[in-house]
């Protein structure tokens, strides 16, 4: 069908504006049709070729987060390390590349961006910057010793061996929140742990310190470390009732960390025992859950004995108060009524000194 006279019919008429809108129209759809030929015969992105020098070469330059630097410029090896199958040779040739003028001798580490580490890459060696990792930023000084932090942390776990050492179960060391590296002016100075006198399990804080070669502390740093203390710990298994006999039948063990337990859990040693307080089944019998049995127990009847140089006295009384052998604790003579204090020889006996 002919179109020009069903748009005339419509009002097109012999309008200028009009025709020359739709040749604009008809080139922009050609346009469009020869890009898409274009697109469907051009390679697709997992056909394109790699990037000359990055598909076949099986290694990096890995830049470090702090560094120690002696001469006036700082040398890639000094602030890099190779990763991956590096060509043999090539990165001794690497490694001696010049990137920018060192950090003033004798002065405190310059920190440096990530943003600002990647441009003074792209500006000294543009040909080996796809090739570099970068971490979150980097610290370098001039001159000293470095510490890092697989160095802090063994240096920690040494100095807490011996306190580990006296610890009940076995004590392990996690989480440790510790600076990433520690710098120091010269060789000559040492970071140690300020002495712990006593640790807990969970977390524990520590305190770091650089000192000087005459002892006297240069530098204060702080961190923490969190101490897990496994045990075999006594769990009821049955209901137990205050004023119970704790026997071994109604007990079993289990490991627990006693960084997540509320108290001190009995050792499972010693005796004989009763309850204080209700222990529910299956659960961790702390050490004031329980007392000693007592030799004499509050209420009983006893025997007081008085012994003389040539005289020996004997009555019946009433224990007011539990006794252990060895303790003094009140009585009732249950002839005189009277309540006096005698020592506790065995289950039935009180020794006294003064006649009943």
């Amino acid at each position: 069908m002919d179109c020009v006279p069903r748009f005339r019919r419509e009002g097109a008429g012999e309008n200028p504006f009009f025709w020359r809108r739709l040749r604009t129209a008809g080139v922009g759809i050609v346009a469009q049709l020869l890009l898409l030929l274009a697109l469907a015969q051009a390679p697709s992105a997992a056909e394109a070729p790699p990037r000359a020098g990055m598909a076949d070469d099986a290694w990096r330059i890995r830049f470090l987060d702090a560094a120690i630097v002696d001469g006036p410029m700082v040398t890639l090896g000094e602030v890099a390390v190779p990763v991956g199958n590096i060509p043999p040779g090539k990165w001794e040739e690497l490694a001696r590349r010049s990137l920018w003028p060192s950090p003033p001798e004798g002065g405190r580490a310059v920190n440096m961006t990530r943003p600002k580490l990647q441009e003074a890459v792209m500006r000294t060696m543009q040909d080996l910057a796809p090739y570099c990792l970068f971490p979150g930023g980097m610290a370098i000084q001039r001159g000293g010793k470095l510490i890092g932090k697989e160095g802090v942390q063994a240096m920690i776990s040494r100095g807490m061996a011996p306190l580990l050492a006296s610890l009940r179960g076995e004590a392990l060391l996690k989480d440790f929140r510790l600076p990433q590296y520690v710098f120091m002016e010269h060789a000559g100075q040492e970071l140690i742990l300020e002495p712990l006198h006593k640790i807990a399990p969970g977390r524990i804080g520590l305190r770091l310190l650089v000192r000087e070669m005459d002892g006297s502390v240069k530098q204060r740093l702080t961190g923490s470390v969190f101490l897990d203390c496994w045990v075999e710990a006594p769990c009821s298994t049955v209901i137990l009732n205050r004023d119970d006999l704790l026997d071994h039948n109604k007990v079993t063990f289990k490991r627990v960390n006693l960084a997540n337990v509320r108290g001190e859990p009995w050792d499972g040693l010693g005796g004989p025992w009763r309850v204080v307080r209700p222990v529910a089944p299956d659960q961790i019998i702390y050490r004031n859950d329980i007392a000693y049995l007592p030799t004499v127990r509050k209420g009983a009847a006893v025997t007081l004995i008085y012994e003389g140089k040539n005289i020996r006295l004997s009555a019946r009384a009433e224990a007011l108060a539990d006794g252990m052998a060895g303790e003094s604790i009140p009585v009732r003579n249950l002839q005189s009524r009277k309540e006096i204090y005698g020592v506790v020889r065995d289950a039935v006996t009180i020794m006294i000194t003064t006649m009943p």
